[in-house]
């Protein structure tokens, strides 16, 4: 077969969605329109991208009381990407808002006396678990050549793990921040890129996108 003509080897991408926005797009706003099937077939350039399954949870408005809006434009965003092909939205995962105590810091020290303040943690259940499930079930049918995981979060070493030992699993990961997580090299991850600002704003997806019954809008404070 001419050279020219084969045949790249297949991906299944895995995006941790909290994640990568906090690593990635949220210092940025310009990018967060961000269309992950074209973005993953620019970075992964030498695999043929069969799916991408992006795990995130819904963010609600008490969150940060300060933007009320937030949550209209994720469901906007979710809503675009159910528009592309290739791509599986699991947005079914939750945020627990947890009321308690903490102690201040200052000036990057913890000093006597150490006064404490009511606060709320907000912390996101479910998407590591999902995503972690995803990744064993398809690397247990052999669905592609390989499959990389869009994260830096630790926790999920183990079941990268489990997947290259188990089922002889191809794993890549493709970090949204700098650095990289030392769990993932020592679980014996086959390859490792970074996510580049630069990818993310090249691929954004139209201002309006066409939805099933109506536009859906790129909303204004990320353009």
């Amino acid at each position: 077969m001419h050279a020219g003509r084969m045949s790249k080897p297949t991906a299944i991408v895995y995006v941790d969605g909290f994640n990568l926005y906090k690593g990635q797009l949220e210092s940025r706003p310009a990018n967060k329109w961000l269309n992950l099937v074209s973005l993953f077939d620019d970075v992964l350039s030498n695999f043929a991208v069969t799916h991408v399954h992006y795990f995130t949870a819904r963010i609600k408005g008490k969150m940060n009381p300060e933007d009320p809006k937030a949550p209209d434009r994720q469901d906007a965003y979710i809503r675009a990407l159910r528009t592309l092909d290739r791509i599986s939205g699991h947005d079914d995962s939750l945020f627990a808002i947890h009321k308690g105590y903490a102690r201040e810091w200052v000036d990057g020290k913890e000093r006597p006396p150490f006064t404490r303040h009511h606060v709320y943690k907000v912390q996101e259940k479910g998407s590591d678990v999902k995503l972690a499930t995803q990744l064993l079930m398809d690397a247990l049918d052999g669905l592609a050549d390989a499959y990389v995981v869009v994260s830096s979060d630790s926790d999920l070493a183990r079941p990268i793990e489990v997947a290259r030992e188990r089922f002889g699993a191809r794993i890549g990961v493709l970090y949204p921040r700098d650095g990289q997580t030392k769990l993932f090299n020592a679980a014996g991850i086959d390859f490792s890129l970074h996510l580049r600002p630069s990818y993310a704003a090249r691929n954004q997806m139209p201002d309006i996108v066409q939805g099933a019954k109506r536009p859906i809008r790129r909303p204004a404070s990320w353009k």
